[in-house]
């Protein structure tokens, strides 16, 4: 294990990697049967020689190394964050005149390569698209919105420089999700990570449970459809309950579409990695998106299809949206999957696009990108809250035994899996709804 650090010492750590894996896959032949599924789905490959790991990395006095190692999780190759860096730019003054990778990353959007509908609004609104499980592009959805204006750079540090949200890695984010990010994730400011950090290819500025401002949202109006309908009224599923002797809402908070609007703000080629959750539309203000999608009917309940599509798997690794389309998604295997069961298509701005529930995607700006979500269940932002950045995502709680599928393999849950998906909500989640009511019938539709 005695090895020099320097340029060679990463080449060690994947051999010494994939000999661990190896001899991990024997070792867990003759793991014995009684072993627990909930004991087993935590094991990764080398888990069973993480001491060996670990002492290789204290001899190369790699402090992140070791960690990993001892957790025994997969050593994905990560870019430290150096603080001194000045990343502020005040050269470049509004979005457009930030940097862009639209030569490498831009295309035309061909029928064979994003086969999508292009929809006009009209279009959209009359064939209620959001009820379907296929994603469309919807054009110009931004006519009218005061946001062209106040959210152009230097109008946006005026008018909202002190609204809340969080930033942090994108590439971590997109495994875990922004609600379930924790320590990955840091507080700040819109001034102060326009200013101080939106060029730090480590920063993305992304939080869904940011408080808006009630000026951005209204920058905003008219919001989408479905959107559009519940600010309109957000009383539309009520019915009659004779017990109660007044309306009550028939459908969950969970499964509405509701008038509270996420931002994403960042540099070129920031993008949160692969991931699913419920439907969701997203609409560019400035800049422009590629985006990844791809079919849930053929993804789901294939863990190892997910994995190898997804990741850098040959490594185990989590690489970022835009290393998986320079170096992974030329591989004719996933070019192929792509083309067949999914979409690889570029948003403008004025585009919304639309993701039906549970389709995998990623995304990947095109230039400096400014853009609002909307997605079922989907809050009011409550502001932050330091609970939200006290967690290590990646260690697991007993609280987490709650969420386990037995549809899953014992390599855990899927890429970008939710607590919020249709696998299951946490448990008591009615409970702490405004809307629950002890009786079913009051609180359920009929349907």
């Amino acid at each position: 294990l005695v090895y020099p650090s320097g340029p060679s010492s990463s080449f060690f750590i994947f051999q010494l990697d994939i000999y661990c894996h190896h001899l991990s896959i024997m070792t867990t032949s003759s793991t014995s049967s009684s072993t627990s599924r909930k004991t087993n789905r935590r094991q990764r490959p080398g888990q069973g020689l993480s001491i060996y790991l670990a002492t290789a990395c204290i001899i190369m006095s790699s402090t992140n190394c070791n960690k990993q190692a001892q957790a025994g999780r997969p050593l994905t190759p990560s870019i430290p964050d150096n603080e001194d860096i000045d990343y502020s730019h005040p050269e470049y003054i509004e979005w457009e005149d930030g940097p862009t990778s639209a030569e490498e990353f831009d295309h035309d959007n061909n029928p064979e390569i994003c086969g999508l509908e292009y929809l006009t609004v009209e279009e959209w609104e009359a064939g209620k698209y959001w009820e379907k499980d296929k994603p469309v592009l919807v054009k110009n959805v931004t006519a009218g919105w005061k946001a062209l204006n106040n959210w152009k750079k230097q109008e946006m540090l005026l008018r909202y420089p002190d609204a809340e949200a969080t930033m942090g890695e994108a590439r971590l984010v997109g495994e875990t999700g922004p609600d379930e990010a924790g320590k990955n994730l840091q507080p700040t400011t819109v001034k102060e990570f326009i200013t101080k950090h939106m060029y730090n290819p480590l920063k993305y500025f992304f939080d869904r449970k940011i408080s808006i401002p009630k000026g951005m949202l209204e920058d905003c109006h008219p919001f989408p459809m479905p959107t559009r309908a519940y600010l309109e009224n957000p009383n539309a599923s009520e019915k009659y309950a004779p017990s109660k002797k007044k309306k009550v809402r028939s459908t969950p908070d969970r499964e509405l579409w509701r008038d509270h609007l996420a931002i994403s703000i960042g540099s070129d080629l920031q993008g949160l990695t692969f991931h699913h959750h419920r439907e969701a539309w997203n609409v560019v203000l400035f800049g422009s998106k590629r985006w990844i999608l791809w079919d849930h009917a053929r993804w789901n309940g294939h863990n190892e299809m997910q994995w190898r599509l997804t990741r850098d798997w040959a490594n185990d690794a989590h690489v970022t949206g835009a290393e998986w389309i320079r170096r992974l998604y030329p591989e004719p295997d996933r070019e192929r999957e792509i083309r067949e069961f999914g979409h690889d298509c570029i948003q403008r701005k004025g585009d919304m696009m639309f993701v039906p529930h549970r389709w995998m995607h990623m995304v990947v700006n095109i230039g400096d990108t400014v853009s609002v979500i909307s997605e079922v269940g989907l809050g009011g932002g409550e502001g932050l809250k330091t609970v939200d950045f006290s967690f290590d995502p990646n260690e697991s709680s007993d609280d987490s035994e709650d969420y386990w599928s037995e549809d899953w393999s014992e390599d855990g849950p899927p890429p970008g899996w939710y607590r919020d998906s249709e696998d299951g909500p946490p448990p008591g989640w009615y409970e702490d709804s405004e809307d629950y009511s002890e009786d079913e019938n009051e609180y359920y539709s009929e349907d």
